[in-house]
This record gives C-alpha cells, sequence and structure tokens, in this order.
C-alpha cells in the first residue's frame, strides 16, 4: 500500500509534521567491497575506486598488468582503523577497505549520538546491490528512536545485480515499486527511489535504471533521487531522461552538486552561477559531503568546497530565491568518517554546521527550512498524479 500525504519510514507511515531535523542522504548500513577479500579487486571497479588507487605513493605503474600497488599498501588492507593510523587512513581510504558499515551497534552508537544532537531522521540512500539491509535498518530504528527512510533503485552499473541486465525498462519499473507498494520481507517499505547511480558518460544500464526509476516515481509519488557522474554535464543528462519520461522535477533530488557542478579553475572555484541555473529545472539540490574538510583531497584543477563554501553556494541559492530547494546531508559510506572512528558522525551537522550557519547570518527560520521543511515536503508521498 502507498502511503500518500505521508512520509514511509522502515516501520511505518508517518505525520510530515512529526519529522525532525533529517539528513537527506546518509549510508546507515552498506558494503561497497562487494566481498572483496583485498584491494585489487576492486581498484579497477568504479569511478572513485580508479582515481583513489591510482595515487603516485601507492606504486602504480599504468600499463604494467594491473595496478601495480606496492605491497605495503596492499598490507593495509586488514588493520583495524586506530589513533596511530587514522591520518593514514583518511587519506588512503581504499587501502583499508573502510567502505564497509555493517557493525548493528557501532552504528545505533553513532545514530544517538545524531539524536543527542537534535538529529530526527537517517535518509538511507543504500540502493539494492550496495548491501542494503532492510531488516537491519529496522533494529536501529527500533534502538534508538530515530526515524529512517529507506531507498530503492539501483546504484552505478557496477554494483547492478545480475538481473538488472535481463529486465526491460518496465520490469524495473515494477521491481523499484514494489518496495514501494508491497514493502520486503519484515514489512519494510521504501520511501524514496534512490541513490539512482549514474556514471560519465551514462551507461546503457544506467539510462535504463533511471527511465524505470522516473516511471516508478510517477506511480508511487515517491521521491525520486540520483546520483550523477563525474562530470558537470551529467546533471543535465539525467534531467533530461527525467524530462523525457514525464517525471516530476520538483519531486527529483540531484546529489553530490557541490562535487559535480563547479568547473572554473582554482583559484576561481567558487562560482553560483551553475548552481542557481540547475535550481531553475526546479529541482532540489542535495549539497551532502558535509564534514569533507581535508585538504589532501585536493588534487584537482577544481577546488572541492569545504563547510563554509558549501554554506556560500546555500547563502546564493537562498539569494536567489531558492531556499526551498537546497537539502543537506553528509553521505557518510565510509567507516572512518564515523564519530568512534575519528570521523564528523552524523552528529556534525546539527552540532557544529549548524553554528557555522548561524555565525554567516542564517536565521533559525531558515536553518529550520533547509532541514526539517525542506526534507518534510520531499520526502512526503505525494498524491496520485
Amino acid at each position: 500500500m502507498i502511503h500518500r500525504g505521508l512520509i514511509q519510514t522502515v516501520l511505518g507511515p508517518i505525520a510530515p509534521e512529526s519529522l525532525g531535523l533529517t539528513l537527506m542522504h546518509e549510508h546507515v548500513l552498506l558494503d561497497l567491497t562487494q566481498g572483496a577479500g583485498s584491494p585489487d579487486e576492486v581498484f579497477d571497479f568504479t569511478e572513485s575506486t580508479k582515481r583513489a588507487s591510482r595515487i603516485p605513493e601507492a606504486g602504480f605503474e599504468p600499463g604494467e598488468d594491473g595496478p601495480g600497488t606496492a605491497a605495503t599498501w596492499r598490507a593495509r588492507w586488514q588493520q583495524p582503523i586506530c589513533l596511530a593510523n587514522r591520518a593514514d587512513v583518511a587519506r588512503n581510504w581504499l587501502y583499508y577497505g573502510t567502505y564497509k558499515i555493517d557493525d548493528i551497534d557501532q552504528v545505533i552508537y553513532e545514530a544517538n549520538l545524531f539524536k543527542r544532537f537534535g538529529g530526527g531522521c537517517l535518509v538511507d540512500q543504500t540502493s539494492i546491490g550496495m548491501g542494503r539491509d532492510p531488516l537491519g535498518l529496522q533494529r536501529i530504528a527500533r534502538a534508538t528512536g530515530v526515524q529512517i527512510v529507506m531507498g530503492t533503485s539501483y546504484y552505478t552499473h557496477e554494483y547492478h545485480p545480475p538481473h538488472v541486465g535481463e529486465m526491460d525498462i518496465d520490469e524495473l519499473r515494477e521491481r523499484i515499486a514494489r518496495d514501494i507498494d508491497g514493502g520486503l520481507t519484515g514489512g519494510v517499505h521504501a520511501g524514496i527511489i534512490g541513490e539512482v547511480g549514474l556514471s560519465f558518460p551514462m551507461h546503457p544500464n544506467e539510462e535504463k535504471v533511471l527511465r524505470a526509476s522516473t516511471r516508478a516515481q510517477r506511480d508511487t509519488g515517491a521521491p525520486l533521487s540520483i546520483h550523477p557522474g563525474i562530470n558537470a554535464r551529467s546533471p543535465w543528462d539525467a534531467i533530461k531522461v527525467v524530462e523525457q519520461e514525464g517525471g516530476d522535477l520538483d519531486r527529483t533530488i540531484m546529489c553530490h552538486v557541490e562535487q559535480r557542478l563547479p568547473v572554473r579553475p582554482a583559484p576561481h572555484s567558487f562560482d553560483p552561477a551553475p548552481f542557481v541555473d540547475l535550481a531553475g529545472t526546479g529541482v532540489y539540490l542535495e549539497l551532502d559531503s558535509f564534514g569533507w574538510e581535508e585538504s589532501f583531497r585536493q588534487r584537482g584543477r577544481v577546488d572541492l568546497p569545504n563547510d563554509a563554501v558549501r554554506l556560500n553556494h546555500i547563502i546564493a541559492l537562498v539569494e536567489a530565491g531558492y531556499g526551498s530547494r537546497v537539502l543537506m546531508s553528509h553521505d557518510i559510506a565510509l567507516k572512518h568518517w564515523q564519530r568512534q572512528f575519528g570521523g564528523h558522525g552524523w552528529q556534525h551537522i546539527p552540532e557544529s554546521v549548524t553554528a557555522l550557519m548561524r555565525y554567516k547570518g542564517f536565521d533559525q527560520a531558515l536553518i529550520d527550512r533547509i532541514l526539517i521543511r525542506n526534507p518534510r515536503d520531499i520526502l512526503t508521498i505525494a498524491g496520485a498524479g
């Protein structure tokens, strides 16, 4: 059953007005290793791992039968995170295999910290094939009282289960809609379609999934959330497909925009124009890398923003009249970003970023608009179209 006019959590539908401070893009439980026993199995797996595995320090030699990573770097894979190696983990996370969050007790600890600092809801955008765990999400929600909204659909083609290539668009559409309408084992219903993963250029199976997801959006009234490829054109390619399928851009979220949209080389990387242009389509712009502050991630011609610059982009969107189209989150998908392993954790936005927002001139009404009212609006299942 589709609960139109309500927000669908893993413990059942809730009234929109009961939604508190919400992180719109997190990964409560996931496994991005695909069961790999060593980093060599995943070095060439996705856009991000290809980039991460080719840092010069790791001894990569192009064209020599594989990554060629030095033995001492492979040895990091099984090392537990500790105080002595925490800085190295942050710089070279691929080699430690930290992109697996699968310990429920550890997640309960993190969720309780989030709640202690005023957090109310986590949107788990772990798609099918990424280690999605519906029953685990229920256990965490029951243990903490934090509301959890579960995602559906599929990530990038590297994570697609075999059936994705075998099914046509409408078969996939029915599979995605079933998670929202019929639910899964244990009666867990998805409440958001996403994150729908795209590469650049878009893989044919990714385009098929995006078309199916857009049709499922039309069928169910659930919001659609898109992970664009690593290129400034990718969000626009996705919008074109959504429009072709008759999707609702006002019910669509474009993720990772602070990483995708800036194209001007440093020191001129701060440019609000592409953000304002994208907001003009009606989509929600999700700035979801709050807590990424490390200077050693600056490896390209375009500067990656820190939290202050992310807020500057939001200020520009608010001043352009798009304050109702902004969403915020951390996208915590790596274990060392959890607070218990020395990271910023889910408490970072309610504890630290909101203080920075006030310092930069956000009043409480605007903070509530972005962190409570906008999530409430997009997560409420729309009525029949």
